[in-house]
């Protein structure tokens, strides 16, 4: 019986895992044919040549307030959903490039692309570490 128990434990947890990787690649692919060419690293830092803020910005600052991922992955799913400029957490980027236009995936996909967004390994854009640093000093950014 305890035999039983633990290799069915095992068998869960691996399952979680494969489901875990297979989520974090279609959420990586969604964010990729979705959400790159505006917030992807093209145009490094030089905000002339960008047309919406890097997603490494856009985490740092829904991470904030949102830190454990169940909250981050709904925070950004329901702006995604329901693009709001009073409600938005960057009002600054909003001023630069206006509101974000309708994104055209479902609520899940726009869920897969933020739990990516939070688990990713986001590639930061040319510069990025500077511009963070002289506008918030040498704290660790994620």
């Amino acid at each position: 019986m305890k035999t039983k128990l633990v290799f069915t434990f095992i068998v869960g947890m691996l399952l979680t895992q494969v489901t875990y990787a297979n989520d974090h690649k279609v959420g990586q692919q969604l964010f990729q044919a979705s959400c790159a060419s505006c917030h992807g690293t093209a145009g490094g830092m030089d905000m002339n040549k960008r047309v919406a803020p890097p997603i490494v910005a856009v985490r740092m600052h829904y991470i904030s307030t949102y830190a454990d991922k169940d909250s981050f992955v709904m925070a950004v799913a329901d702006w995604v959903e329901n693009r709001d400029a009073d409600n938005s957490m960057m009002r600054g980027a909003i001023r630069r490039f206006g509101l974000m236009p309708a994104v055209k995936v479902t609520r899940n996909e726009a869920e897969k692309i933020a739990a990516y967004i939070y688990d990713g390994d986001i590639e930061k854009p040319e510069g990025f570490q500077q511009h963070f640093e002289e506008r918030h000093g040498k704290k660790k950014n994620r």
